[in-house]
């Protein structure tokens, strides 16, 4: 069956990206041009995962088959999280404290897998929403992205510095969870299917938003960078939420063709392994951050050629 891999070549590169920014990729050459990389462009890869999964949502819903996407996502997560439970499960010493923070991390994901935390708590939300009008959805957008930001920002730039919500606020799920910054990007996919935006959108003007996005985003990572009251590595940008939807707008109306769904599922595979196999290299080797980035994708790679075909026989897997 012909199928248009765009948005799979767009996952496998997002997947990449993302394992540069756990390895510090390019860090021991420049520190700016790290910085640029990590806390720049690749920050783009996670909303464009959320906007990519928001827009196949839609068509879940539309064949009523939302109860099942939705479980299926479940069971992903639960698997993955008990996969790296070694990393953050405790036997409790039966105390509420103790209970809480195990509860708290179930909830919120380990490490990458907040992701998928993330994706859920979006897909609730707007399960709960989708009967309201598009302006009503557009405007939530907004409110929830700029509010996710603006902790962002007073956090790292300790604003409210001395008091709780300082403490609060540069915790990464403050800002970094499913209302704040999944539900935005989530939605916007939605929409996009929702009312066929990447076929009333020319193909000029998506080059042009993605271009001057792109450099939006450069220029705000920058202006970061050089601030010497910045503190802490930065999730939520404001040209995120240009470049994303443009750079997913663009890659949908750009038509590859294949037949099938593997390297979809290699991207899936390689951002579920990576921080296994990260951590694997790190025992193993006391090298600099590009060949870590090197290795960590090449043995992700090869770990998911695996991962891929057990995944034929128990498609819960990816």
């Amino acid at each position: 069956m012909n199928r248009n891999i765009s948005l799979d070549l767009l996952k496998l590169s997002m997947a990449l990206m993302v394992v540069g920014i756990h390895t510090g990729f390019y860090s021991e050459f420049s520190p700016l041009l790290s910085y640029l990389f990590i806390e720049g462009l690749f920050r783009i890869a996670v909303p464009v995962f959320f906007i990519i999964n928001g827009f196949y949502f839609y068509s879940a819903l539309e064949r009523g088959a939302q109860r099942t996407w939705l479980k299926r996502v479940v069971v992903l997560y639960i698997i993955w999280m008990f996969f790296y439970s070694v990393f953050w499960f405790f036997i409790p010493e039966l105390t509420a404290v103790d209970l809480l923070k195990l509860l708290y991390r179930f909830l919120v994901g380990y490490f990458h897998l907040w992701y998928i935390s993330g994706l859920i708590g979006a897909a609730i939300v707007l399960l709960m929403l989708k009967e309201l009008t598009t302006k009503f959805l557009l405007v939530t957008i907004g409110i929830t992205f700029f509010i996710g930001v603006l902790i962002q920002y007073i956090g790292n730039y300790h604003l409210l510095e001395g008091t709780l919500l300082d403490k609060v606020f540069n915790k990464h799920e403050a800002h970094r969870n499913f209302i704040f910054f999944a539900y935005p990007f989530f939605c916007i996919g939605f929409l996009f299917n929702k009312h066929s935006v990447y076929k009333q959108v020319p193909l000029p003007i998506t080059y042009l938003i993605t271009v001057l996005g792109g450099m939006l985003l450069l220029t705000e990572s920058y202006v970061n960078y050089i601030q010497p009251l910045r503190e802490g590595a930065f999730d939520n940008y404001f040209s995120l939420i240009f470049i994303c939807p443009a750079l997913f707008l663009l890659c949908l109306k750009k038509q590859v063709n294949g037949s099938s769904k593997n390297i979809a599922l290699y991207a899936s595979a390689i951002y579920f392994i990576h921080v296994f196999i990260l951590s694997v290299l790190h025992k193993i080797f006391n090298i600099e951050a590009t060949s870590l980035t090197v290795l960590t994708i090449v043995f992700s790679i090869i770990t998911s050629f695996f991962i891929v075909h057990l995944n034929k026989r128990f498609k819960f897997i990816l």
